[in-house]
């Protein structure tokens, strides 16, 4: 703050007071422009990545919409099918692997892996025709996004029949497919399947580990008989 000269006529002091006054309300003046802009500066630099971060979820939204409807139509077409429709393509696979997509054994169906489509859906169908009943039943579908790929998972249940003693035996197990995308692509990369046979034989109960294997082996032996 300027300081009186004794020697200042009354006029000259209130002019030296004004060049203070103005100096002071412009240093307040850039000094509040200066934090304006930059509150400014970092809301816009907010507000862009927001916008970039909704662009990113608006392009991975529309691929997982596509890709849940993907694996929604092809169990469509798994229920519609038979296994009688897919002889030509059994006898392709005969050609080139030597044997056919049949099951060998009842736990094969705990863990599985497919590289397409097209060949869960030929083993799925050859597979109704080894069973007295094979009913899939999709229950409800998610999606997920795992890195680089795009992950459908379908959840259900499977209904088998499986002859054992001239007896039909039904066991429901829960199903987990997994469908694994690359992000931007429509080509399914690897498809993993999994039957939970030890939760059918668990039950509400807390069955002992040899009573599990018990009843697990006497459904495989049926199933090996029937085949």
């Amino acid at each position: 703050m300027a300081v009186k000269d004794p020697n200042m006529t009354v006029d000259e002091w209130k002019k030296v007071r004004r060049r203070e006054q103005c100096r002071m309300y412009q240093a307040e003046f850039w000094k509040r422009r200066r934090l304006l802009e930059e509150r400014l500066t970092s809301e816009i630099e907010e507000i862009n990545q927001n916008i970039e971060q909704l662009e990113k979820q608006k392009a991975l939204f529309g691929p997982r919409q596509q890709r849940m409807k993907l694996v929604q139509t092809f169990y469509r077409s798994l229920q519609a099918g038979t296994w009688q429709q897919e002889l030509l393509d059994v006898q392709n696979y005969r050609l080139t692997y030597g044997c056919t997509p049949a099951l060998q054994t009842l736990s094969d169906l705990q863990r599985e892996e497919f590289d397409s489509m097209e060949s869960l859906k030929l083993h799925w169908l050859w597979y109704h025709s080894q069973f007295r009943q094979f009913d899939l039943s999709i229950a409800t579908y998610e999606c997920l996004v795992a890195g680089e790929h795009v992950i459908v998972e379908a959840i259900g249940s499977l209904r088998l029949g499986v002859e054992c003693e001239d007896k039909i035996q039904v066991i429901v197990c829960p199903v987990l497919q997994q469908f694994e995308f690359e992000i931007g692509k429509a080509i399914v990369k690897r498809i993993t399947s999994e039957v939970n046979l030890v939760n059918f034989v668990c039950g509400e109960e807390q069955p002992s580990p040899e009573r599990i294997l018990n009843t697990l082996s006497y459904l495989s032996q049926g199933f090996c008989s029937s085949n």
